[in-house]
């Protein structure tokens, strides 16, 4: 991971900083307000104090208090907004999920409403900035697979969609250690290319 600082002389914004930064699996250094920032590529601190590190700054104002999110929007902003927002669910009375940016993990959740599961991939489509949202479905019940397709289209219209052979994905693996079973057969689906159901068009680069 490339280097990320956390430079700030407001104690609430550095502690918050560091806390979604330790949450979400990401290294960094913390420099006091007067150091040098040369060798850093990313500086995380408040929109009042980023006017001073130019365009390597990014304010905590502008980042997302959702742990996943904020990831993919660090993650993206280090990888110059240059790869693909990957989602993986696997339907079912508990429906699993999970988002890659790339093959970046940023999220491993499960969500019993559709509802809610729809507005959270609607959250990281919109918060994430990518070249596109590629959404991939388990076809365990098909029929349920290509309604979860259509509320997805509706909320991510430019995303594209994809139904996804998932026989195999519920086999837990040593790699997904704590991952809740749906959660880990999603990120399995995630990267296993189906038939497309949904496509507009790649959502365009901030």
């Amino acid at each position: 991971m490339s280097r990320i600082c956390v430079v700030t002389s407001k104690s609430r914004a550095y502690y918050a900083l560091v806390s979604r930064l330790r949450r979400a699996g990401l290294p960094f250094q913390s420099l006091l307000p007067d150091s040098d920032v040369k060798d850093c590529e990313l500086v995380l601190t408040t929109v009042e104090e980023a006017p001073k590190f130019g365009d390597m700054a990014l304010s905590m104002e502008e980042l997302d208090e959702n742990v996943g999110v904020f990831k993919g929007q660090v993650v993206s902003w280090l990888q110059g907004y240059d790869d693909v927002l990957l989602v993986g669910i696997d339907p079912g009375k508990r429906n699993g999920l999970a988002v890659f940016y790339g093959r970046t993990k940023l999220a491993f959740n499960t969500f019993d409403s559709v509802p809610e599961l729809c507005a959270r991939v609607g959250e990281f489509a919109r918060r994430v900035p990518a070249l596109g949202t590629l959404v991939r479905i388990g076809d365990g019940n098909r029929a349920i697979a290509l309604k979860l397709a259509e509320s997805i289209g509706k909320e991510v219209p430019k995303a594209k969609i994809e139904i996804v052979d998932e026989s195999g994905t519920s086999v837990r693996s040593a790699k997904m250690k704590g991952v809740q079973k749906d959660a880990g057969a999603a990120a399995k689906i995630a990267f296993r290319r189906g038939e497309v159901v949904s496509h507009v068009g790649p959502r365009t680069r901030r």
